[in-house]
């Protein structure tokens, strides 16, 4: 069903593109009276409804059927609006319309419902990160969970699905160098840190699918970040119940040497505090970044971005009570536990830029980079459990001490000395030139990689003294994985895209055609992947701007995709495959004087040679075997724009659906003895429905003092017992749902008369966040415990519960 709805949306975004009014047009310029050109200018027929905005090069066209005379209004946030009367025999063509600035009581008016984006690109606007209530401490990821496509039900960790994948498939790029995450996590509390430092980037752009042949080769999406360049000496400085941040900026009097340095600490006790598990947290994570450039003169310049980050997790369990079941059958689970769990993740990353410009036309870049990461992960936990039935006679749980029934009582044991040291080394050269209507980009990149690890864990169950599973003749363990590895291995890749503009009769034509290729020494795989993409964007009465994509994506394996748990590494391992189709249109249009954006996508990938997995949380298992198909198929539908004047708020809504055929499973039907094929089976990735809102607003009175909303919905994601069959895993789990809420109030620029703060600081406001409004039990994974019998239990292993944050923040 879900397919055909596709396909009828489909024809109906073709239908509207055929639609186009003939009607009187009237084009020009808008500029501000310094002659800089003005976009996302509203224009209007004075006294009728509809009208347009001017575009990023400040041209404008609007068509109207009004009988002279009439007048257009020309209105922007900050400027005057401007007022044109023609008659019958003015002029409608190539107007110059100049706007005078004037001042507005709304500071910070980023309104990214009014861009246009290129291609299959979104803007997002980084200062929104410091406002947006999160329990990652304001990440930049937390901005793009929030966008269409984008899924998440883990309020600890930054990573994020994209159209039905799963977290190894989404590309980060900071400053056209991809970076890395540390690889043995697998909870959101012991990830930390995201990469990327929100107070050091200038430009966020993010794809969730259909990218171009520029970006490299994962399946599901690109986030492309770039830091700032200072032109003044400037920086922050902020606190909260969740860690602090600093960062400093500046730039030489020529202005050709810039520097931005952050640092960043972050603690979980507070959030973990309000786990089931009750115990002593200790996780700390630290992050120091800078970014340095030199320009020698207009031709030559360098570049240089470092990073140092260190997540330590120290954890003793004590206990934990968690009661699960239905209304008419409630259960408990007490697990009293002994030993601790010490983990401690480094990583480096550093990058040399090497820029020429010979002209205007051709510009040149040498990249070299490095990341390291060494990662230790040890536990032993002891854990004694009783399960319960608790009785109650109106169906609601009773207290255990009242009237219970013991139905399971066992202990288990969990043992890990895991260690990775990983290196990733590259160098790549890459070229820009522009030849008529062209733009032509390429690169050359070579990568070295090696990853040394040794893994060592199991887990020992027992039931009523009975080892699970039972077998006379030895102990076997529940679970056991012991492995070393050394591989090194080297690509090498390349891409080559011709961007094409074309101004017609009725519009204007982008067209992105490039070719990807690469080869790897460990599997010697060559690939081939051709994409492309075509953005037109009419002339018409309403503004609309139509776009399609398709492609070959190819994720090569990286580091897990290649280890398969009893059996070691892969040799033979290829890439998975994925083409994309993706159509949809964005429609810019004005309401209540304000702008919007409306923006619809329609999107369909065809997977071949996939690689199974399942996850836990977020740590992600693969098979390490080509042996499934798959497809994506789904509709993004968001929303944004100044619902409240001055200031930009958003919601997306995307309905996918996920699944594969994995091609070798089958089981026995214990009735019939007939041999069954699953089939086609949901992918761990398939959330159906996800619902998100970002929405801003301020005192009428008092702009100085705003609320920020954040609103997540999801269906639940499969689930099945540990370790079993792909098939099995069809079971969902609950809806995940979270409101967050902050207030904020500016402490600055509010006197007549400035005061000392006012002096020293662009800005300080301090803020009160409530994370888990409504206090919701959202589960994460499951925790599986078994009885003699060997009947096993899930019992929810729930998220954080509701918890208020204060923070000050402040700008210099």
């Amino acid at each position: 069903m879900l397919k055909n709805s596709i396909v009828l949306a489909i024809f109906l975004c073709c239908s509207v593109m055929l639609y186009a009014q003939k009607d009187v047009s009237i084009t020009g310029i808008v500029q501000s009276e310094q002659g800089e050109v003005l976009d996302l200018v509203n224009i209007s027929v004075q006294g009728k409804p509809g009208g347009t905005i001017s575009k990023s090069d400040g041209t404008f066209a609007i068509f109207t059927k009004a009988v002279p005379p009439y007048t257009l209004v020309f209105s922007s946030i900050g400027y005057q609006t401007a007022y044109i009367t023609f008659s019958a025999e003015s002029q409608k063509s190539d107007l110059l319309i100049k706007l005078r600035q004037k001042d507005e009581t709304i500071e910070e008016v980023n309104v990214q419902a009014k861009r246009k984006n290129e291609q299959n690109f979104e803007k997002i606007d980084a200062k929104l990160s410091a406002q947006l209530p999160d329990a990652t401490g304001g990440s930049i990821e937390a901005l793009v969970k929030t966008q269409m496509g984008v899924s998440n039900n883990n309020e600890l960790s930054s990573q994020y699905r994209v159209r039905g994948g799963n977290f190894d498939e989404n590309l980060v790029y900071v400053n056209d160098i991809e970076v890395y995450r540390p690889f043995l996590i697998r909870s959101g509390q012991q990830e930390g840190l995201s990469f990327v430092n929100p107070e050091m980037v200038s430009d966020i752009r993010f794809s969730a699918g259909g990218f171009d042949a520029r970006y490299g080769d994962k399946m599901s999406s690109v986030l492309d970040i770039t830091y700032k360049r200072p032109t003044e000496f400037g920086g922050s400085a902020s606190a909260s119940l969740l860690g602090a941040n600093a960062h400093i900026e500046g730039a030489s009097k020529d202005d050709k040497f810039t520097h931005i340095s952050g640092v960043r600490y972050k603690t979980n006790s507070y959030l973990l505090g309000s786990l089931d598990v009750s115990g002593d947290y200790n996780p700390t994570f630290l992050d120091l970044q800078t970014y340095l450039t030199y320009q020698f003169n207009d031709k030559w310049g360098v570049s240089f971005l470092g990073n140092v980050s260190q997540n330590t997790y120290n954890f003793k369990p004590v206990d934990r009570e968690t009661t699960f079941g239905t209304l008419s059958e409630v259960k408990t689970l007490r697990i009293y536990f002994e030993g601790e769990e010490k983990d401690d993740f480094l990583t480096g990353f550093m990058a040399g830029t090497l820029n020429f410009s010979p002209n205007k036309n051709n510009s040149y870049k040498l990249i070299l980079s490095g990341f390291r990461t060494s990662e230790n992960e040890n536990f032993d936990i002891l854990g004694q459990y009783w399960i319960q039935d608790l009785e109650s006679e109106d169906g609601t749980p009773s207290k255990p001490e009242d009237s219970a029934t013991g139905i399971g009582v066992g202990s288990y044991l969990e043992h890990a000395r895991n260690y990775l040291f990983g290196t990733v080394r590259n160098v790549a050269v890459r070229g820009k030139h522009r030849v008529n209507k062209h733009r032509l980009e390429w690169e050359g990149k070579y990568q070295h990689e090696r990853f040394s690890d040794q893994i060592n864990e199991w887990v020992m169950r027992d039931s009523a003294g009975y080892s699970i599973p039972i077998s006379d003749p030895e102990l076997v363990l529940s679970y056991a994985y012991n492995a070393t590895h050394d591989i090194s291995s080297n690509r090498v890749t390349g891409f080559l895209q011709d961007n094409m503009h074309f101004d017609l009769q009725k519009g204007k034509l982008d067209l992105a055609i490039g070719i990807r290729a690469s080869y790897w020494d460990f599997n010697n795989e060559f690939l081939l992947s051709p994409r492309a993409s075509v953005l037109y964007d009419p002339m018409w009465e309403k503004d609309y701007r139509f776009k399609f994509a398709t492609g070959v994506y190819y994720q090569s394996p990286f580091y897990k995709e290649y280890r398969a748990q009893g059996v070691g590494i892969n040799y033979d391992i290829k890439s998975q495959k994925s083409i994309h189709f993706v159509t949809g249109f964005d429609h810019y249009f004005s309401s209540w004087g304000r702008p919007f954006k409306y923006s619809t996508e329609l999107y369909y990938k065809h997977m071949t040679n996939l690689n199974p997995y399942t996850i836990d949380n977020v740590r992600i298992r693969y098979t390490a075997q080509n042996n499934a198909k798959g497809y994506a198929a789904g509709i993004d539908m968001k929303i944004n724009g100044e619902f409240v004047k001055g200031v930009e708020s958003w919601a997306s809504l995307s309905i996918m659906q996920t699944e594969e055929d994995i091609l070798d499973d089958s089981y026995v039907d214990k009735n019939t003895g007939e041999t069954v094929y699953p089939g086609y089976i949901p992918r761990p990735s398939d959330q159906r429905i996800n619902f998100s809102l970002m929405f801003q607003d301020y005192l009428p009175n008092n702009p100085s003092f705003k609320v920020n909303l954040n609103l997540v919905f999801g269906t639940g994601l499969p689930f099945g017992p540990p370790r079993s069959e792909r098939y099995l895993a069809t079971a969902r789990m609950p809806a995940y749902r979270r409101v967050d809420i902050g207030f904020s109030k500016e402490l600055t620029g509010v006197h007549k008369n400035p005061n000392k703060a006012d002096k020293i600081f662009k800005n300080l406001w301090l803020g009160l966040e409530v994370f888990n409004l409504f206090d919701i039990d959202n589960t994460i994974s499951y925790y599986w415990v078994s009885d003699v019998n060997n009947r096993q239990y899930a019992v929810p292993n729930y998220l954080t519960s509701r918890r208020v944050n204060v923070k000050l923040v402040s700008r210099f």
